[in-house]
């Protein structure tokens, strides 16, 4: 376990507020148990806020988001989605996997390696995003939000986060020329891997994390933010987001989803972190330099996730 974890759980701030809403938010972050949420929440606070809590999220909440908003921003989140499933795939083809299996008679999965676990998460990733735009064609039919089929999606008006979303996509599985275990190998070798190395997946790992705990804590939060209606029918969108997205976006089946990832993120951080010994110092500094690596990619992901949000 990393120096300083006491097991006391680190307080972040409980409540923030922004012109549109009032958000009540104790996650008694722990950073030992929740290294990279700690550590990232931390350092984008203010970002990370403002983020999650926006005028569509609160209109959606209260019923009053216009169908043509909705429909425009399910059609982006489709887009979205066929991004996600080819980032998947260019991680998966990046992964190094082990060649030999862990020396117990029946390994759990605690006892695989991080890659394999990784593998794992994605596939159940794929298939729920596949899912999840199914069930964007079966509810905006029903509730006629948007005629899937008859609309094309590439001329449909992109939202302004999309972009920013696609591009940290293109990015996962990829290395910069020169860069990765091979170039070090032939190069200086020797020695122990640079920590600029350890954890190769690690970016693109985050890359998923991050847009994942935006999104559920974002529609957590407009879950909160809801009124008692029994069957939504006089909300705008007739009910479709109170009672079929807002319930699917913020189940605890789906915070159990994230924060599997979360957890072995952590752990390969932590491996490292105790190879380095007893030393807190150092301990620390090896921390902060594989947990600085992802700081720049979690900004501009905060930022295209707050632009993935429609004006209303």
């Amino acid at each position: 376990m990393p120096s300083g974890c006491s097991g006391k759980r680190r307080r972040m701030p409980q409540r923030y507020t922004n012109p549109q809403a009032t958000l009540y938010f104790n996650p008694s972050l722990d950073p030992c148990r929740d290294m990279l949420y700690s550590y990232l929440f931390s350092h984008q606070i203010p970002r990370f806020f403002s983020t999650i809590i926006a005028p569509f999220l609160l209109a959606a909440a209260k019923g009053t988001l216009p169908k043509d908003v909705l429909s425009h921003w399910l059609v982006n989140d489709r887009l979205y989605i066929h991004a996600y499933i080819r980032a998947a795939g260019q991680l998966l083809a990046s992964l190094e996997l082990p060649k030999h299996l862990p020396g117990v008679e029946q390994p759990g999965e605690e006892d695989e390696a991080f890659e394999v676990r990784l593998v794992d998460w994605l596939i159940e990733a794929l298939g729920a995003v596949r899912r999840e735009e199914r069930m964007f064609l079966e509810v905006g039919g029903r509730y006629e939000l948007v005629d899937f089929v008859g609309v094309n999606s590439r001329e449909v008006g992109r939202v302004k986060g999309l972009g920013v979303i696609e591009g940290l996509f293109r990015d996962v599985g990829r290395k910069e020329k020169g860069k990765g275990l091979g170039a070090w190998l032939l190069g200086a070798g020797g020695g122990e891997l640079p920590v600029s190395e350890k954890i190769p997946w690690l970016e693109g790992a985050v890359t998923f994390w991050g847009t994942e705990r935006v999104y559920l804590e974002a529609w957590s939060w407009a879950r909160g933010q809801q009124e008692e209606r029994p069957n939504g029918k006089e909300d705008e969108d007739g009910g479709a987001l109170r009672r079929e997205f807002i319930p699917n976006w913020s189940s605890d089946e789906f915070r159990g989803f994230v924060e599997r990832l979360g957890v072995l993120i952590d752990q390969a951080v932590e491996r490292e972190i105790g190879m380095v010994g007893e030393d807190g110092q150092k301990q620390e500094e090896v921390k902060k330099e594989i947990l600085g690596r992802v700081e720049g990619k979690w900004r501009t992901l905060l930022e295209g996730e707050k632009g993935f949000w429609p004006d209303v």
